[in-house]
């Protein structure tokens, strides 16, 4: 939360100070208990035409942890981080949990630390990399962690790695085209804002001193790789920093001109009918002024290939939203999701999703969700094509615990019966750079593009691994001959959901594949 937001915070929270906030959470698990629900809005009617809006479903089951970070692990299970859940009255209780989209059950455990609003992205062997946490609430005022920790997906549990050189809370990570992690930003150990920028090693278990940030640099930048092997972070005026040298370089600055604080960003499709161009696109967020925060319902895109890259006005959502998430589809469209129109706020959230076009270049309403999705709410892409989102925590003390599953428009038939979809039944390994691969399937001649997408790791309205690249593909008999990414700053080192899509535009259940480090 930025520090103005966090002062507003503050202030309620000493105003509300009591026995509200000092009771003890013994029934936190107790998510059936709606006393941890957030009030909700009129449920809506399920959509009429599924087949062009989609479908949000809510599960049956619980989230029993407020989900403030979320990632996609290689075995399909999504890890879930609290750390304190934002009850920094009870410092004992810190959790996470393994969430299973298939069947549908989550485990819970314990953590050493408060990994409480850190940053978190996937290193190229799978684990997810978790950098910083909480140190202190206010009214000290937040302080970060220097803590670093890895998940094992198989073990299914975390491992203690290389301290940074500070404190980081709010932090941004960036996988590089070499394997390596960026971070930058965060609340350091005494308070204000970390400047240092470093690179990890996960092979040797080390930090490397990278630099500085930029001027203005804020919290959870909002960062991507790109295919230059750059790092691109769309602030008001915008900066791209050199992994080689360890400089920035300031961009073009946006239309909209004002701070889009908890306003989201995703590099878009890069595929080869657009010559794999950067194109990067900022959305909604908010402005803190003095008379209260200023909204916005504004897009903007960027072509990055070009010498002069300039913003453009993309077309506007039907609200304005703060706490928004954007989350890339299979078929190259971007779901938009969640957020509200006035702040933290569940009278004001914005129910109906968007579906945005980066072919057409436009926005297009799609299904309401039932519940309020505000701060410390996350989106991510499921291996089967539907998205996932949970959370919603804009009053310490509650959190929303419905988990909502969005089928999009392209797993319904025309008159809204399931879609008939393509099969993926083996690939080849290992995928090299460059190199070719085959993906067996009963009928290589429907379809009609091959992507990778990287896992999401979303947190505060911002996925950190967010990406799609589209591959060349030729159709033989059973197998579709797939030519694997050229770079690794085209495709960072991992696992990727590997998709194939048909000409319906509808997608299969994804596979995963490795790109190693080169």
């Amino acid at each position: 939360m930025s520090l103005k937001r966090h002062c507003l915070a503050l202030l309620v929270f000493l105003a509300l100070a009591g026995a509200a906030y000092a009771q003890k959470h013994d029934d936190y698990f107790e998510a059936e208990d709606h006393r941890h629900g957030i009030k909700t809005l009129k449920p809506p009617p399920p959509p009429a035409h599924p087949e062009k809006t989609g479908m949000w479903t809510t599960l049956s089951v619980f989230m029993p942890i407020n989900p403030v970070h979320m990632a996609l692990m290689n075995n399909g299970k999504v890890l879930v981080i609290a750390g304190s859940g934002n009850y920094p009255n009870d410092t004992k209780k810190r959790y996470a949990g393994v969430f299973d989209p298939v069947d549908e059950t989550i485990r819970t455990f314990t953590l050493q630390y408060d990994m409480f609003c850190n940053g978190m992205v996937i290193l190229p062997d799978g684990r997810p990399f978790i950098m910083g946490g909480t140190k202190k609430y206010p009214p000290v005022w937040w302080q970060g962690l220097p803590d670093t920790s890895v998940f094992s997906p198989s073990s299914g549990t975390f491992t203690k790695m290389a301290t940074m050189s500070g404190g980081r809370w709010y932090p941004t990570g960036t996988v590089l085209s070499d394997g390596t992690v960026m971070v930058i930003s965060g609340l350091g150990e005494e308070g204000g804002i970390n400047q240092t920028v470093q690179i990890y090693n996960a092979a040797t278990d080390q930090w490397t001193a990278a630099g500085t940030g930029y001027p203005g640099m804020t919290l959870y930048p909002r960062q991507t790789l790109l295919p230059s092997g750059h790092v691109f972070s769309p602030a008001p005026t915008s900066q791209f920093y050199d992994p080689k040298t360890h400089v920035w370089t300031a961009g073009p600055k946006t239309k909209y001109g004002l701070t889009r604080n908890y306003g989201t960003a995703v590099l878009l499709p890069l595929t080869p009918s657009n010559q794999f161009t950067p194109t990067v696109m900022i959305l909604g967020g908010g402005t803190f002024l003095k008379g209260g925060t200023r909204i916005t319902a504004t897009t903007e895109t960027v072509d990055l290939s070009v010498k002069t890259p300039k913003w453009k006005w993309g077309p506007s959502m039907h609200k304005p939203r703060i706490d928004l998430n954007a989350t890339i589809l299979p078929n190259g469209q971007v779901l938009v999701s969640g957020g509200s129109s006035v702040g933290e706020d569940a009278p004001s959230a914005v129910l109906g999703s968007e579906i945005y076009d980066p072919v057409a270049k436009t926005l297009k309403r799609a299904a309401s969700m039932e519940f309020p999705r505000l701060y410390h709410s996350n989106t991510l892409l499921l291996p089967d094509g539907r998205v996932l989102a949970a959370g919603s925590n804009p009053q310490r003390g509650t959190y929303e615990p419905h988990i909502e599953v969005y089928s999009p428009a392209y797993l319904f038939n025309s008159d809204g019966t399931p879609a008939t979809r393509p099969v993926i039944t083996s690939v080849s390994s290992p995928l090299s750079y460059g190199g070719s691969f085959q993906i067996t399937t009963p009928d290589p001649a429907s379809i009609r593009s091959v992507v990778l997408i990287r896992p999401g790791a979303p947190t505060h309205a911002f996925d950190m691994e967010q990406r799609l690249v589209e591959l060349d593909f030729t159709a033989g008999n059973g197998v579709l001959n797939a030519t694997a990414p050229a770079t690794s700053s085209l495709a960072p080192p991992g696992y990727y959901l590997l998709f194939i899509v048909n000409r319906a535009g509808v997608p299969s259940v994804a596979q995963f594949v490795l790109l190693p480090v080169q």
